[in-house]
């Protein structure tokens, strides 16, 4: 089994959902708190594994998890306030807002139910939380966007939607930390388009840029100077230095070499690193970001993930010494999170906790979220 066999399913299924519609309705939230929550959702089961973070990183179930959801979630986004979260749902073209309570239990946002023009394959959200874009796939696909109510509720903006470059049938998408420009990649080709961002909405396309073959879950730098794309067909991960109005510009010696099929590219808080899990490869490559954005192989990158696993997806704790790293598929069905200790030097080693079961299945894509 492979990363891209996975993908081919998913493809395979937003394809088939191109001419679906269909919506459900959502109860009353819960007040938000303190703790700290991992979220995985999965792509082949209608639910969402919440895991609470301990004090030490320890990783634990919430009762009641996982909770449902629309089938098809290809994308998680959490908000600034670090408890309310948008699964785009692609089985019913369907947005649905939830917030995290004391418990950890997902509880529906009202007014947070929309239904979109297609299948959605992603979101992202403005960094000051007030402004939603969703991918919806198609040939080609395009973005919609809409207005975040202090509620948590969405309205459409009444921007006109933007084509997206390419075949977008599992788009993704990443707002710049800036909030100025919107980048979405298309996994079935080699372009990444990018838009600038109005306050009401509008959408400008800039254009398109290339980048390797199968880019998927764009990442950026804290600071928002750089841009890294991973290539699953390419192998490698495309840098860009962004520049004060958007233009992206290839990083000194990118592509760098993954050492397997990357899935996803996370900087660290303080802008000095950059972890990448390979799919393909079974294994999490490390990189020093040099001061001109160049990726420098960790000492002894790749580190190996744990065995009949798709690694997929890799979240940081805010403490800057653990990393967590959630598979896409397993040899035991639902999806594992696993943990590992990021060592001064910035290499890994796998910690002594045991995995920690998500009940969900096939998490593929950017479905990881862990709140501040």
């Amino acid at each position: 089994m492979t990363s891209f066999l996975s993908r081919c399913a998913t493809i395979a299924f937003v394809a088939a959902l191109l001419s679906v519609v269909a919506w459900t309705a959502a109860p009353v939230p819960a007040a938000a708190a303190s703790s700290r929550f991992l979220v995985v959702a999965g792509t082949a089961s209608m639910g969402i594994g919440v895991l609470r973070v301990g004090a030490d990183g320890t990783l634990s179930n919430v009762p009641n998890s996982p909770f449902p959801t629309g089938f098809g979630v290809l994308s998680v986004v959490l908000a600034p306030d670090g408890r309310t979260v948008y699964v785009p749902h692609a089985g019913d073209f369907g947005v649905t807002g939830y917030r995290l309570d004391d418990n950890g239990t997902l509880r529906p946002v009202p007014g947070a139910d929309i239904t979109v023009g297609g299948p959605p394959t992603a979101a992202a959200l403005s960094p000051d939380g007030t402004q939603l874009f969703v991918v919806v796939g198609g040939a080609p696909g395009h973005v919609e966007s809409y207005a975040v109510a202090p509620s948590g509720a969405l309205t459409p903006t009444g921007a006109p939607t933007v084509p997206v470059d390419g075949f977008s049938a599992v788009g993704m998408a990443r707002v710049d930390p800036s909030g100025r420009f919107l980048r979405v990649v298309t996994y079935l080709g080699n372009t990444m388009s990018s838009y600038a961002i109005a306050p009401d909405g509008t959408m400008t396309p800039l254009g398109a840029t290339a980048v390797e073959l199968g880019p998927v879950a764009p990442g950026f730098s804290p600071d928002g100077r750089y841009l890294y794309v991973s290539n699953e067909f390419g192998f490698d991960l495309s840098g860009f230095a962004i520049g004060a109005n958007g233009e992206l510009t290839p990083t000194p010696g990118s592509p760098y070499p993954s050492h397997g099929v990357p899935h996803g590219a996370v900087v660290t808080a303080d802008g000095t690193r950059l972890y990448v899990p390979n799919a393909m490869g079974q294994s999490i490559a490390g990189y020093a970001v040099e001061a001109d954005g160049r990726l420098v192989e960790l000492p002894g990158s790749p580190y190996a993930a744990p065995a009949a696993t798709l690694p997929g997806q890799v979240a940081l704790h805010p403490d800057g010494e653990t990393l967590y790293l959630v598979d896409v598929l397993t040899a035991q069905v639902t999806t594992r999170v696993h943990t590992y200790r990021i060592r001064p030097d910035g290499s890994l080693a796998a910690s002594a906790l045991p995995s920690v079961d998500t009940g969900v299945v096939m998490s593929d894509g950017p479905v990881v979220a862990i709140t501040p």
